[in-house]
């Protein structure tokens, strides 16, 4: 038996005792809360980029709204789009619904690069989320682990071997099952809200069923060893989060399921629980019909509601003596954007080039990076879609070797070569 299949039988083993809330999970003795946290914010369905960051002139502004009639995201009045700058000769502006992210913007905490993806990719979305999950490994070929789950592998002190010497688990999904980007981390920590994973929230009952455990895990074998390290992380979390959470800076959360999880990544991070590299979902983005631009609508609303979160999350560690907003990063993208033409079902088909967004206190924000790859006709990806001029890997690559000083980039993203790099963080 190797060492994942073992640190994963444990895992369920584990795991079936704590009523299925919890995957194998251990924490170091003494956690480095000072430590860079990288998390991965995928918005699964496809986000449609060109109302997200609509060009504000020149001739892509009278091909944009030849080509969005309903859509369009205006210039002026209700509605109308927050003022990035250029990039290149081309005025781009963001979405009004992303408000709480444009004075993010304007304090140069959040950078923004339009036309992102991975060049020459398709547009189902169960081939192209998986691609970007394993880091840009198309089909079946290569090592079938998430990207983040190798950059964990492959990145000193975090190896996911569990020993008493060594017992720091530095993964964690902000929901209720491990994402792609994180498969092969058998200890990767899967908890929308802290609480999951606590045996009991009953004093008297967590005494007995701790006692009794420990009685079972007693003895020198690895299985043991396992069992006492989970225990001692169980207490060590329990211990360092009772009662109700108060988000420093007046922050406000979101409700749902994507306020809670990153309430408790910040959580997480304010308690010194050791995390590293955090991974979180967001859906609702496949928007065939009924797409919708105006406030109260669909798109307008998922919009808001993560503007909103990321804002919350920002102020909330921003609070903290420790400054916790300086060392975390946080990384918005899609699996692809939508058409440029508006469909007729009051949607967008699935389309190419998408935008990514980087937030976080070591980010050189208030800034577009890349390049904007225009909307004639002949500028577009097979003459119907916005093309892909920045690699998403050339983002994330950034901030692996610039912010983690990971030695082995290749381990992370097979077969890639960043090139200069974009100088945002």
């Amino acid at each position: 038996m190797n060492r994942r299949t073992f640190l994963m039988g444990c895992s369920a083993a584990i795991a079936a005792m704590s009523g299925g809330r919890l995957t194998g999970l251990a924490l170091a003795d003494t956690p480095d809360s000072s430590q860079n946290v990288l998390l991965t914010i995928f918005l699964r369905g496809g986000w449609d980029a060109l109302s997200v960051l609509p060009p504000l002139g020149g001739p892509d502004r009278a091909l944009y709204e030849a080509a969005r009639t309903e859509l369009r995201v205006p210039l002026r009045g209700e509605g109308a789009a927050l003022e990035l700058g250029l990039l290149g000769q081309t005025p781009l502006g963001l979405h009004p619904a992303l408000e709480p992210l444009h004075d993010l913007y304007r304090q140069g905490v959040l950078a923004v690069i339009p036309a992102t993806g991975l060049p020459g990719g398709g547009r189902s979305h169960f081939e192209a989320q998986e691609t970007l999950d394993r880091g840009g490994m198309p089909g079946l070929s290569g090592d079938p682990n998430g990207w983040m789950a190798r950059f964990l592998d492959t990145l000193p002190g975090t190896s996911a071997l569990l020993t008493p010497a060594m017992a720091l688990t530095p993964a964690m999904a902000l929901q209720d099952r491990l994402p792609s980007n994180l498969r092969g981390r058998p200890d990767a920590v899967t908890a929308q809200r802290l609480q999951d994973l606590r045996f009991s929230d009953n004093d008297d009952e967590l005494k007995y069923l701790s006692t009794r455990l420990e009685k079972l895990w007693t003895g020198d074998t690895a299985l043991a060893a396992a069992g006492r390290g989970t225990l001692k992380t169980l207490a060590t979390i329990s211990s360092r989060t009772r009662g109700d959470y108060a988000p420093g800076g007046g922050a406000n959360y979101p409700e749902g399921s994507f306020g809670d999880g990153l309430q408790t990544l910040a959580r997480s991070i304010r308690s010194g629980l050791g995390v590293r590299a955090a991974a979180l979902d967001f859906g609702g983005w496949d928007t065939h019909q009924y797409q919708g631009n105006k406030k109260g609508e669909h798109f307008w609303s998922l919009l808001g509601e993560l503007g909103t979160g990321l804002r919350a999350l920002y102020q909330d560690l921003a609070a903290a003596p420790e400054k916790f907003e300086q060392r975390l990063t946080v990384v918005v993208l899609s699996e692809f954007g939508r058409r440029l033409d508006e469909n007729a079902s009051g949607g967008t088909d699935h389309g190419h080039g998408g935008a990514m967004l980087v937030l976080g206190g070591q980010v050189r924000g208030g800034k577009l990076y890349g390049r904007w790859p225009g909307l004639a006709t002949e500028q577009l990806f097979e003459r119907t879609d916005l093309d892909v001029t920045t690699d998403y890997r050339a983002v994330f690559s950034e901030i692996v070797l610039q912010q983690f000083h990971h030695p082995n980039l290749a381990a992370v993203f097979p077969g890639f070569k960043p090139g200069a790099g974009l100088g945002i963080v």
